[in-house]
């Protein structure tokens, strides 16, 4: 019998944490119903697991989901890291607009009956692409200009450009979590 989505995405958040090495555990995770985001310095930037069931995907990825200048900002940061990004991951991973404000790199895959298995499967492949991203992200946060990380986002939108997605569970996690 499949798993609630109740069930199967405290799961991915609690197998994802623990598969993350200790520095990497520092973070704060929330789950809100189809998805679960983990952040590290704001919210705005952020790694998510989304089941989009109408779409029969599940999507992994990295979100930059601020006003259009911050997430273009981002996007523009990690563009130049996407060859080795795809060599490491995978070329399904891919950078994109989301949104008209939004941006994302990420990858789908097939939206199976919720199970242990599939858990095991999705939180690996966060923890996988966390664990890839997440150096190339702090390289790169003081190139974002302090007035674009404050800039507030516009009222959200759903859209599909091509070129990320929105997002508190329980707060950082360390060694012996």
């Amino acid at each position: 019998m499949p798993m609630r989505v109740a069930e199967f995405m405290p799961l991915v958040e609690q197998q994802v944490l623990s598969a993350l090495s200790v520095h990497l555990r520092d973070c704060t995770s929330r789950i809100r119903s189809v998805w679960l985001q983990i952040h590290y310095h704001t919210t705005k930037v952020h790694y998510e697991v989304w089941l989009a069931r109408k779409i029969n995907r599940i999507e992994i990825g990295l979100h930059f989901e601020g006003a259009h200048d911050f997430s273009y900002c981002w996007a523009e940061l990690i563009a130049p890291y996407m060859p080795e990004i795809q060599a490491r991951l995978g070329p399904q991973v891919e950078l994109e607009e989301w949104t008209a404000s939004w941006t994302r790199v990420h990858q789908t895959r097939p939206y199976d009956p919720l199970s242990e298995t599939l858990a095991d499967e999705v939180a690996a492949r966060l923890a996988e692409m966390i664990t890839v991203l997440q150096p190339m992200v702090e390289r790169e946060r003081e190139n974002v200009p302090v007035e674009l990380e404050q800039m507030r986002e516009p009222p959200r939108t759903m859209g599909g450009h091509r070129f990320s997605r929105r997002s508190e569970r329980h707060p950082s996690r360390g060694a012996g979590s």
